[in-house]
Formats: structure tokens, sequence, C-alpha cells
């Protein structure tokens, strides 16, 4: 009896590792004419970070990237497809950031109109493919909930949406 209750106690424990990915994200800022990282794509990144890890995932991320222009792009995913393999991770997340050139003025304000659109792509390290991809067009918010925490909710929200995207990965 007693050797069944333990057999069922470790099974249960280790069962999330069942279904547990590792993943490697990137959030990637697209805003020309700005080097630096915005608060807005560094919050990004911490709910990607915070989302996945409380959903049981292996989660890792390769730094803020500001996009300048398409080689520098493809160079830079190279990169990270390339640190994704080495550290034994499953997936790639890039999600692409861009901002609104009229708003987001400002690269310390954590403002959910200054984000135009956010989408992204999972990759295959193995092979360097896209398996899935997505995007979401954030709907503008009024002036009293143009703050941090709306912010947190989208990006949030943008965090499951990719999640979903992942469900398909074995």
């Amino acid at each position: 009896m007693k050797k069944n209750l333990l057999f069922a106690f470790t099974f249960l424990f280790f069962l999330p590792a069942i279904y547990s990915k590792n993943i490697n994200f990137q959030v990637v800022q697209n805003n020309p004419g700005f080097d630096t990282v915005f608060a807005v794509s560094n919050l990004f990144e911490q709910a990607l970070s915070d989302f996945f890890f409380e959903s049981g995932h292996i989660v890792s991320n390769s730094p803020v990237f500001i996009k300048e222009d398409s080689k520098s792009d493809s160079a830079e995913l190279k990169r990270a497809l390339a640190d994704t393999l080495l550290g034994g991770m499953d997936v790639l997340v890039r999600l692409e950031i861009k901002y609104d050139e009229k708003t987001a003025n400002s690269a310390g304000a954590l403002l959910p109109n200054s984000v135009k659109s956010v989408s992204w792509q999972n990759y295959n390290p193995k092979t360097g493919k896209i398996i899935s991809d997505g995007s979401i067009f954030p709907e503008k918010v009024d002036a009293s909930n143009n703050n941090e925490a709306e912010l947190y909710k989208f990006a949030s929200f943008v965090a499951a949406k990719v999640s979903s995207t992942l469900k398909s990965l074995k």
C-alpha cells in the first residue's frame, strides 16, 4: 500500500514536467529612430516571463532587441535561434512590439496607447522555421486606464494568446 501511495505521489509530483515546455523568448522593439529600450518592452518581457513560469514552463529570455532594419533583425534572429538551441530549449518565441510614433515619445512611459500592434512568431530552434504565429491590435483605452496596470493586463493577455499557439507543440 505504501509503495502504491509513494508511486502515485511521485507521479503527481512530476506530472507537470511531462507537459512543460522549455521556452526562450525575445521581445523585439520596433520603433525606428529610438535606440533606448522602452519601459513598455521591459514590462512585456516581465509579463511573458511571469505567465510562462506560472504555467509550469521552463523559461529563459534573450535581451530586448531594438529593430533597426531587416539585416540587423535577421542577424539577431540567427543569434537568438543559436542561443535557444545551445540552451536546449524547445522553442524560441519572438514577440515584436510596434509603437505608435505619435504617443511613444517617452522611453519611460508605461502607456497602453503607445502600442500599435503586437505580433509573435514561434520558431523551432533546430530548423529555424516558424511553427506558429499571431498578432494582436490593442484597443485604445481612455485616459483613466492608460496606465501601467492596464498595460500589464494587456501584456498578460498577449502572453496567454502566445501560449495558446504553443499548445500544439510536443
